[in-house]
């Protein structure tokens, strides 16, 4: 499911190209990639489990991956809203399937874990002094 264009906060630097900062580990590029697509991104992964509680935890999930695998090609080669779109997707399904299927193979307080690690990324640099 594509990513509504009214979801995503528009904003002076390209998705693609925050990407490319991000691959750098730029966080204030992550900080600003998160605010662009974060409604987006929850709105992609609700819609497709039919919880705003289960999507919540998906949303982390989704831009944890975006930091830890952001791509350094070209970036008029990568459309970053689709790759985001994708890794959504994707997470979302395999939350269906942990839900529908055998018991979860996830660790115990995976969500947690996740949560800190987006909230550690976000967190906003501290000014030099």
């Amino acid at each position: 499911m594509p990513v509504p264009p009214s979801y995503v906060v528009p904003g002076p630097e390209s998705v693609n190209d925050l990407v490319q900062r991000i691959a750098d580990r730029d966080q204030a590029a992550f900080r600003r990639f998160y605010r662009l697509l974060v409604r987006a991104v929850f709105a992609q992964v609700c819609q497709s489990l039919g919880s705003p509680a289960l999507a919540v935890a998906v949303t982390r999930a989704v831009f944890v991956e975006v930091w830890r695998l952001a791509p350094r090609p070209d970036s008029r080669q990568l459309d970053g809203v689709a790759w985001v779109t994708a890794i959504a997707a994707r997470r979302a399904a395999d939350r269906l399937r942990e839900i529908n299927g055998p018991a979860s193979c996830l660790p115990t307080g995976y969500d947690d874990l996740l949560g800190r690690e987006l909230a550690v990324m976000l967190k906003s640099e501290r000014p030099a002094g």
